[in-house]
């Protein structure tokens, strides 16, 4: 069964590059602040803006074909209203940008909302410098040769193993604040990671 996928944005750094794959998406949203902040004044309308709707500019005129969904509970970030939503209209597959950058409260507070759904949907986050999402317990990623790549534990890892980098690691145990992988360097063209459990973020650098 094919995925259902969303392109989603967030209000965190302004992307200096957006994507010009639009017609891949089932759904293409926003949260409020993003909308406001810059995604208006760009070319690219999404079907939704989500969220509490305090970051909206009252004066700005919203075409009548973008449908705004206040979302006003304050127990969940816009971010998370937004994955809730677009997951109830059968969405599996987020696309996000805007997740990272600006206050670092903020970057840490979509992390966290990440961490709470990765295991049931599949996240990609785009920013600036490259992209980051959740491994699974056995993941390869191709087309890297050469490229840096961090793996940092948000909760411990135990019995992580990597290969294809140019610092391997076997049967390690990687924790915040102890041991972690920074700024390892792909030497072959598809890495391997396997791991037991716990939670790994996987940044690549696509400078």
């Amino acid at each position: 069964m094919t995925q259902r996928k969303a392109l989603l944005f967030v209000n965190g750094e302004i992307p200096k590059n957006f994507p010009n794959d639009l017609d891949n998406y089932n759904h293409i949203a926003c949260t409020d602040g993003a909308y406001h902040n810059y995604l208006s004044r760009t070319t690219i309308v999404p079907e939704f803006i989500i969220g509490d709707l305090d970051s909206l500019n009252k004066q700005e005129k919203i075409p009548h074909s973008i449908k705004i969904i206040q979302t006003p509970d304050q127990n969940y970030t816009d971010f998370e209203k937004a994955i809730l939503f677009l997951a109830d209209k059968g969405v599996t597959q987020f696309i996000i940008y805007g997740a990272s950058g600006n206050a670092s409260d903020h970057f840490l507070g979509n992390l966290s909302v990440a961490m709470k759904y990765y295991q049931k949907y599949d996240f990609m986050f785009y920013d600036n410098f490259g992209r980051f999402f959740f491994a699974n317990h056995q993941h390869q990623i191709k087309n890297v040769k050469n490229q840096t790549i961090s793996l940092i534990p948000l909760s411990k890892v135990n019995h992580l193993t990597i290969t294809g980098f140019q610092y391997p690691l076997e049967n390690q145990t990687l924790t915040f604040g102890g041991l972690i992988s920074l700024r390892n360097k792909a030497i072959s063209d598809t890495v391997k990671i396997s791991f037991k459990n716990g939670n790994l973020l996987v940044f690549i650098e696509d400078l």
